[in-house]
């Protein structure tokens, strides 16, 4: 499988978690035994960052939960489920969510891991003190990864930065959002410095490395530089002080990346994610992904349901060999309406087909709608698991029996896996690198500077690649700032971007109206079609006062003390 890093600690890191801290929540502490005698080597080292690494290889962070459903609910996306189980991304969650506990404990599980690792990681292990410092610095970089992820969707969180080892320790204040963020920058200013380039011969794919910190730097300054609300209940209060600083800084690092020359965009946008579905690792372009293995035989829960829960529609019998996906989330009328017709990327990142069983036939039955964006199987097409074997003949005849298809996901024990796939997920590419490098140069969304000739060039290898012309469109601030707000949607859906970027924008709200009018103004839309008022649920729940930050959950409130409800 494609997750080398799981692959090579699976037996070991199923012990250290048997006795490690799944939940430091609890009590009575289990993550504490003998670990002063662990880290007594490098393997064991090797095994304790896997066992970190994985905390995010799960469904319940980066496989679903996470980045599919409590990311649902924008103009890129919406869901046509109209349970309770999708209720997070129809802003339809209090406190009690279980999908948005399980982050929280995810993420402080992960940082538990980390902290434990930097009290007793021995320097005396390794021959260097740089080789040290290598090995910490893909700690640091994972701790700053929660904590951003952390303060971004919950805004102030409890800043813990040793081990949990007792009831106590649990009690403990939120830290202001400046002071989290100070703290990501101080642990990626660290991975930058010491983290190998993925270019070198002691890197393995999969792992944290010296450009990724660069480039998730960039990302924090952008986060740094826009809304923040959290800070006050007037608009105009909610930006750190002095935050036009950090558009500057985000320059800074994007062109560290830029600069070095080494990363490159794929020709090939759809080559590019092929590799995502098929155990290959285009480091290139690729600056950072979360790993998964389809190991739940052997286990070891770090398999994800990308390419399934959020995949193309193929719905077959019980028992059947067929790559499911159950099209839960759906790519949304918006996204279809700003991709031009000639954009390579448009018929990759939608699917427009479905393959769906008819009992009373036993046969199943392929359909094509790429034009008709209210369908209920109107799915992300980016991390499909398989595609008609003859898109033309599927065109053409908009309806097949039987019809040939190609598995795409084709990997040992996930191809035709019911439920759960090896597809790794994408966190850092270089297509981002040069849209946010665009962005900083013109100072976000409340900047004044126009377009200059870095900003540009930026933007249009992106646009290049994709098929389309050189931009020639005004360079006035706010004329290019709404391009790269729609190119970020077009090169980066589903990658779980789009809620925090419009967030910082403060354009959340706004963009969920415009997707509401979107879909009402399809022709197709119907006040009585069950699912046309599914997609309208998140723009109609959204409240601006409660939805753009996510609630501690109760059991953390009711366990800390000191974390006061809201």
């Amino acid at each position: 499988m494609k997750n080398n890093i799981t692959k090579r600690a699976a037996f070991l890191f199923a012990l250290l978690t048997l006795f490690g801290c799944s939940d430091y929540l609890e009590s009575d502490t289990k993550s504490a035994w003998k670990e002063e005698n662990f880290y007594a080597t490098k393997q064991q080292a090797n095994i304790a960052l896997a066992g970190i690494y994985s905390q995010l290889s799960n469904d319940q962070v980066y496989g679903n939960s996470f980045n599919i459903l409590i990311e649902g609910g924008t103009d890129e996306t919406y869901t046509s489920d109209g349970g309770p189980t999708w209720d997070e991304a129809k802003y339809n969650f209090n406190s009690s969510s279980v999908a948005i506990k399980n982050v929280w404990l995810n993420f402080y599980s992960c940082i538990h891991l980390i902290n434990q690792f930097e009290k007793n990681l021995k320097p005396s292990v390794y021959s260097t003190v740089e080789e040290y410092n290598s090995v910490l610095a893909k700690a640091y970089f994972m701790r700053a990864f929660c904590y951003f992820n952390l303060a971004n969707w919950f805004g102030p969180v409890p800043l813990r930065l040793t081990p949990v080892t007792s009831q106590k320790d649990n009690i403990l204040a939120a830290s202001p959002v400046a002071e989290v963020y100070k703290q990501v920058e101080k642990d990626f200013l660290f991975a930058a410095e010491h983290l190998v380039h993925a270019n070198s011969s002691k890197y393995l794919p999969g792992e944290p490395n010296k450009m990724a910190a660069h480039g998730l730097l960039a990302r924090l300054y952008l986060k740094m530089g826009g809304y923040q609300p959290y800070l006050s209940p007037n608009e105009s209060n909610c930006y750190l002080e002095n935050n036009q600083q950090y558009f500057q800084k985000a320059q800074e690092q994007c062109e560290i990346v830029i600069n070095d020359g080494w990363h490159q965009l794929n020709p090939s946008y759809r080559t590019h994610f092929l590799t995502y579905l098929q155990d290959r690792y285009d480091l290139k372009e690729s600056l950072y992904e979360i790993s998964f293995g389809n190991f739940y035989d052997t286990g070891i829960n770090v398999s994800g349901r990308l390419g399934n829960i959020n995949g193309v529609r193929f719905a077959g019998a019980v028992g059947d060999a067929i790559p499911r996906g159950f099209c839960k989330i759906n790519a949304s009328q918006v996204l279809y309406n700003k991709y031009p017709t000639e954009d390579l990327r448009r018929n990759w990142n939608i699917a427009g087909f479905a393959n769906n069983f008819t009992t009373s036939t036993s046969s199943y039955s392929m359909t094509y709608f790429f034009d008709d964006p209210l369908n209920q199987y109107y799915a992300p097409g980016k991390f499909r698991r398989w595609e008609p074997k003859n898109i033309d003949e599927l065109i053409l005849a908009s309806r097949l029996t039987n019809g040939e298809y190609v598995i795409l996901n084709n990997t040992q024990n996930s191809a035709t896996d019911p439920n759960f796939t090896s597809i790794n997920f994408p966190i850092l590419r270089y297509s981002d690198i040069l849209l946010m490098h665009a962005e900083a140069c013109i100072g976000g969304i409340n900047g004044s500077e126009a377009a200059n000739g870095k900003a540009i060039a930026s933007f249009n290898k992106v646009r290049l690649r994709a098929g389309l012309d050189e931009y020639t469109g005004s360079l006035a601030h706010k004329d290019f700032f709404d391009e790269i707000v729609d190119e970020r949607l077009r090169e980066l859906c589903f990658e779980g971007l789009r809620k925090q970027d419009l967030i910082r924008w403060n354009l959340l709200g706004k963009k969920l109206i415009e997707n509401n009018a979107a879909i009402k103004a399809n022709n197709r839309y119907s006040d009585s079609n069950v699912f046309h008022q599914t997609y309208l649920a998140a723009g109609k729940n959204f409240d601006k006062t409660k939805h753009l930050l996510l609630p501690y959950p109760i059991q953390e409130t009711q366990l800390n003390t000191a974390l006061i409800p809201r």
